[in-house]
C-alpha cells in the first residue's frame, strides 16, 4: 500500500466514524413529551417497543419512549430504552440492538507505558450511565 492509499483510507475510516458516530447521537434520544398523544408516532421512527402500548393503571393511560442510553459494559450495539407511563405511574425498560447504531467503538490503544490494552472509546455527545466499568476507563 502506498503512503496515499493508506491517506485515502484513513480518511475514509474518519468519514466512516464520524458517519456512525451521527447515528449513535440520532439513537441516544432523550424525549420529555408529556403532551404526547396516544398513536403519535415514536419518536425514535421505529415500531418496535414498548411505545403507544396501553398502561394498566389508569383508563387512557399509555407508555411513551422516554429515554434511549447505552445498555452494556461491552457490547456497543446494545442500547436500553425506557418507557414511562403517560399518566406516571410506571417505567419499564426493553434492551435493543442497534448495529447501524453503535454507541462507540471497541479497539487497541497503548498506555502510557507502551503496553497494549483494548478499551472501548464512546463517540461524542454519548452519555454511558456505566462509563466508569467500560474496558480501559481511566488507562492512559
Amino acid at each position: 500500500m502506498t503512503t496515499h492509499q493508506g491517506e485515502e483510507a484513513a480518511a475514509g475510516r474518519a468519514v466512516h466514524e464520524e458517519e456512525t458516530a451521527r447515528r449513535a447521537l440520532k439513537a441516544q434520544l432523550s424525549w420529555d413529551d408529556p403532551e404526547q398523544e396516544p398513536g403519535k408516532p415514536c419518536p425514535c421512527g421505529s415500531s418496535d417497543g414498548l411505545h403507544g402500548e396501553t398502561c394498566d393503571c389508569e383508563g387512557g393511560a399509555v407508555l411513551i419512549h422516554a429515554m434511549r442510553l447505552p445498555g452494556s459494559t461491552e457490547d456497543v450495539t446494545v442500547w436500553e430504552d425506557t418507557f414511562a407511563c403517560t399518566h406516571g405511574c410506571n417505567e419499564y425498560t426493553e434492551t435493543v440492538t442497534l448495529p447501524d447504531a453503535p454507541w462507540g467503538v471497541r479497539e487497541q490503544a497503548v498506555d502510557r507505558r507502551g503496553l497494549p490494552y483494548e478499551r472501548i472509546r464512546l463517540f461524542p455527545g454519548i452519555t454511558h450511565p456505566q462509563e466508569d466499568l467500560l474496558p480501559g476507563f481511566g488507562v492512559a
